[in-house]
């Protein structure tokens, strides 16, 4: 969730953000939470379950965020991954954001987290079209303002439907997560990515990685509709992995024909991909 703070003329005024309040329906109040098409209402009590149930409702997108920053700019790279069977038509968003602020505003709240302070490039967004099982990446300049505190800055960003302004996914990272290191060309770089083969795949597939000794790993396997269907872990054991997976639900029982997303996680790194049965 964004805070947009409204009044011009205040501390932590945003124009992008007040701009962007009047791509949702009416009522313009603050405060007012609003999320996908909807109004949440204006009292704070009744936020936490809207949002937390909008939570629990699975993606079928998926966004991965990468860049680089030093000494005020940088960077940022968001790939947006269609999930579905479909083809995605919608707006993407990058917006970076500030934690922590201290200001007692006008109705009594001192303390203001994930205050939008500008949007890149703007509160327009962009339009991407991405087919089915495909991806596209955005990439944006930013810079850090004077005054603003780079620890606590994030870059969030989102993939939203005009017309019923459905929120596909969204995600954030730090900026100071993006800082580069040098690349030393003596030492022998990790390989952080894993796939999966044969995909598409019949009888069964195998997830393909590699992990330091003794790092503990743990894959997840939904189907389209969020459902979660099969469980995978272990500990990596230094080399090249190769972990079978036969096509069965945690029960035993073939899964059915269709794409089925993976989420992959360890101690040293994530990842996410789509795996097609026939």
């Amino acid at each position: 969730m964004i805070e947009m703070h409204l009044r011009s003329g205040y501390p932590l005024y945003c124009a992008e953000a007040f701009s962007r309040m009047y791509y949702y329906p009416s009522p313009y109040v603050t405060p007012m939470l609003k999320y996908d098409g909807l109004n949440g209402g204006s009292g704070y009590s009744g936020w936490q379950n809207l949002i937390t149930g909008r939570f629990n409702i699975s993606s079928q997108a998926t966004i991965t965020m990468y860049g680089d920053y030093s000494d005020g700019s940088g960077t940022i790279n968001v790939q947006f991954r269609n999930d579905t069977t479909i083809t995605i038509t919608a707006r993407a968003y990058i917006v970076i954001t500030e934690d922590s602020l201290y200001y007692l505003g006008p109705n009594g709240d001192p303390w203001h987290n994930h205050v939008a302070r500008d949007y890149v490039p703007n509160q327009v967004g962009q339009y991407v079209t991405i087919p089915a099982g495909d991806s596209v990446t955005v990439t944006q300049p930013f810079t850090i303002q004077t005054g603003w505190d780079e620890g606590m800055c994030e870059i969030v960003a989102w993939l939203q439907t005009d017309g019923t302004r459905k929120m596909w996914q969204g995600a954030k990272i730090p900026v100071t997560a993006l800082v580069g290191v040098e690349e030393n060309k003596s030492d022998i770089e990790p390989i952080h990515t894993v796939t999966s083969a044969p995909n598409p795949c019949v009888n069964h597939t195998s997830f393909q990685f590699e992990l330091p000794i003794s790092t503990g790993y743990r894959i997840d396997v939904y189907d389209v509709s969020g459902r979660h269907v099969k469980t995978l872990s272990g500990v990596g054991s230094g080399n090249a992995e190769s972990l079978q997976w036969n096509l069965k639900d945690n029960a035993g029982s073939p899964v059915s024909s269709g794409v089925y997303c993976y989420r992959f996680v360890s101690e040293l790194f994530s990842t996410s991909g789509k795996i097609i049965v026939r």
